[in-house]
C-alpha cells in the first residue's frame, strides 16, 4: 500500500512512515477508488466514442496496400568490383539491385521472382554451359531448386 501511494498519488516516505496502519489504508482506499472511478470515467468516454455498425449495412473500405509488389525480373548480369563479384538483378521497371551471395538474394525474393529468375537462367543455358563461376553457381542452386534429383540430399 505505502508503494502505491508513492509512486501513483506522490506521497513521501518520512509522511507515511509516522502514520499508523489504519490510516494508511484509508489513503489507500480512497486513491484506490478515485483511480477506479477515473478508468470507469475513460472506458465510458471510450465507449461513446465508438460506433458499432451492424452486419446488415454494407461497408466500404478504402485500403491502402502496405507493400507494392516489385515488377518481374527481366535480367540479371555478374557484375565485378575488383576481386569481388556482385550478382546484378535487373526489373521490368528499370531498377536493378546488386547481390553478394546467393543466400542474400533469396531472402529478398518471393516464389515469384525465383521461377522468373529460374526460366530466365534456365533459357539461357539451355544448350550451353555456363562459363563464369557466379553464373555456375546461380544455375546450379535454381537447378536444384526446381528439379530436385531423387539422390540429392536436402
Amino acid at each position: 500500500m505505502i508503494t502505491y501511494l508513492k509512486n501513483m498519488e506522490g506521497w513521501k516516505h518520512k509522511d507515511l512512515k509516522s502514520k499508523d496502519f489504519d490510516s494508511i489504508k484509508e489513503l489507500f482506499d480512497k486513491a484506490f477508488k478515485r483511480q477506479k472511478v477515473d478508468e470507469d470515467k475513460d472506458t465510458t468516454e471510450l465507449q461513446s466514442l465508438m460506433e458499432v455498425i451492424p452486419d446488415e449495412e454494407e461497408v466500404s473500405i478504402n485500403t491502402i496496400p502496405l507493400a507494392t509488389k516489385s515488377p518481374k525480373i527481366v535480367g540479371w548480369k555478374i557484375h565485378k568490383e575488383g576481386k569481388k563479384s556482385y550478382y546484378q538483378i535487373m526489373r521490368a521497371d528499370g531498377k536493378s539491385q546488386m547481390y553478394r551471395i546467393f543466400r542474400q538474394m533469396i531472402k529478398s525474393f518471393d516464389r515469384d521472382d525465383l521461377e522468373n529468375l529460374y526460366k530466365l537462367v534456365k533459357a539461357r543455358y539451355r544448350s550451353t554451359r555456363p562459363v563464369e563461376d557466379l553464373d555456375l553457381v546461380l544455375w546450379n542452386d535454381l537447378k536444384i531448386m526446381f528439379e530436385p534429383h531423387v539422390e540429392d540430399e536436402i
